[in-house]
């Protein structure tokens, strides 16, 4: 590995903390959390620090410095015909807190974000960059690719890309009984799922969707262009319901019950995507969600501004089982105490497995991440609902959402922990960078 010439002061980090443990924070999803470790020193990524994007004609590879968004990255690449391999739902994160703590997108290869990396900057605790590359240093990027700020300050990485690219979605639902005979059919193909764990006593509804890239172009499916009006009332209504969910839970499972009461008649539907598309890969809408008019349904089913989520990988087989177990907890919750409620969905994604990724939660195991969301107030019954998961399961984290204990991280592999904590050594020898994902311990 090259020990290349500091392009920052070698005193840099030591300056900055003046000895104390240190750590760096980005703008939402940052790759050390949420939360400032007591005596630490926050270091902000502030927007106008560390913002270059280079592309290579050559390689077909792009490379960000560390405050990049996700969304800023995007509209740098679109005008060249390329997009990102995988990509998460949240625009505004930085591509380095993303990559770092392994997100996970939609897409049919390299779903773990991360596992697009070929190479890295990185800041030891002396402040002097070490650059690793995919073709001479895999055995330790493996480990890089999704180090959780514990090895290091990542300032710049490149990433593979991809030309614009078409998908024919099919979207439907079905009821959770039929869930083994779907994954059958879908196999390895790229797909989600929403299960409605309200919409039926008995045998609740999921919403399906499937991803299919295409070979040749399609006319994609026509688009609503953004209607300044249109979108203010929209939102509108989206956010009263949205108010009125996070106050009254009883109106989730009046809004569940309606799907419930309609599902049946929802026949399934296939549609083609722009390769314009600079927001979800699997909507047939181009440009951002910002720039066109929002689905209310859709959105109004979101849970991403009412609940706090809590997120595990699982082993592919287990799946089925941990969904009934789920719909028999959330009924056991309602009958219980009204106000626990699961609030809204629980999201499920396939995220096949990563060779690349080493700390990964679908690391060489076949996997769904499964996300289940709470009212923002309700983290410990989000945490007693984890330990009853974990107690069933061998659940591996989801970092950054999971709430790690032994009973998670146990489940990865020793060797993979043991070969991190010799990096962590090598990076940080004195433990003055110190990210607050917690549950790692040297």
């Amino acid at each position: 590995m090259n020990k290349v010439q500091p392009a920052y002061h070698p005193s840099f980090l030591n300056e900055i903390a003046l000895g104390k443990p240190y750590n760096f924070v980005g703008s939402s999803h940052s790759y050390n959390g949420i939360q400032l470790v007591n005596d630490n020193v926050a270091v902000i990524f502030d927007s106008n620090d560390l913002k270059k994007i280079s592309y290579n004609y050559d390689t077909q590879e792009v490379t960000v410095e560390a405050a990049v968004t996700i969304e800023e990255l995007k509209l740098f690449l679109h005008p060249l015909g390329r997009q990102l391999i995988s990509s998460g739902n949240f625009m505004k994160q930085r591509v380095v807190g993303a990559l770092m703590t392994g997100t996970h997108g939609y897409g049919v290869e390299d779903v773990i974000m991360a596992d697009s990396i070929t190479a890295v900057t990185i800041l030891d605790e002396d402040g002097c960059p070490h650059t690793l590359t995919e073709d001479e240093h895999e055995d330790v990027l493996k480990y890089i690719r999704v180090s959780l700020g514990y090895l290091g300050v990542i300032v710049n990485l490149t990433l593979r890309t991809k030309q614009n690219e078409q998908f024919e979605v099919t979207q439907q639902i079905f009821q959770l009984s039929q869930l083994t005979e779907k994954l059958t059919e879908y196999g390895n193909r790229s797909h989600a799922m929403t299960m409605f764990p309200y919409s039926d006593k008995k045998d609740p509804f999921i919403g399906f969707i499937s991803l299919e890239k295409l070979n040749q172009f399609k006319k994609p499916a026509s688009a609503n262009m953004a209607n300044a009006f249109i979108t203010a009332i929209s939102w509108f209504i989206i956010t009263i319901i949205w108010k009125l969910n996070a106050q009254l839970p009883i109106f989730q499972e009046l809004l569940q019950t309606l799907i419930g009461r309609f599902a049946p008649s929802v026949e399934p539907e296939v549609i083609v995507t722009s390769p314009d598309d600079l927001d979800y890969l699997y909507d047939y809408h181009p440009m951002l969600e910002s720039e066109r008019n929002p689905s209310i349904p859709r959105r109004i089913l979101s849970s991403t501004y009412t609940a706090y989520n809590i997120a595990v990988f699982i082993p592919k087989a287990d799946l089925p089982k941990l969904l009934s177990f789920l719909f028999d907890l959330a009924q056991e919750m309602k009958g219980e105490n009204p106000q626990q409620y699961f609030k809204n969905s629980i999201g499920v994604r396939y995220v096949g497995q990563s060779e690349k990724s080493a700390m990964a939660g679908n690391y060489q195991q076949d996997s769904y991440s499964v996300d289940l969301f709470f009212s923002k107030t309700d983290l410990e019954l989000a945490e007693h609902v984890q330990d009853l998961i974990a107690q069933e399961f061998e659940i591996r984290p989801h970092w950054g959402k999971t709430i790690l204990k032994p009973e998670v991280t146990k489940n990865i592999d020793s060797d993979v922990l043991k070969k991190f904590s010799q990096l962590r050594e090598k990076f940080n020898p004195s433990n003055l960078l110190q990210p607050n994902l917690g549950g790692i311990e040297f």
